[in-house]
């Protein structure tokens, strides 16, 4: 499942969301331009690293 839903579900369900972050292919200063790096809940521009 991806985790923007899985935040998502979790968020609608009262847990605590997990940081996209970690995951990302993006996960360093140049390649990330999103303000709330690293400790983002939901991002247009995440892709799962390999």
């Amino acid at each position: 499942m991806n985790i923007n839903i899985t935040n998502k579900l979790r968020k609608l369900f009262g847990g605590k969301p997990v940081p996209l972050c970690p995951t990302c292919m993006y996960d360093w200063r140049s390649a990330c331009h999103n303000p709330e790096r690293p400790k983002a809940i939901e991002c247009e521009e995440y892709k799962k690293r390999f």
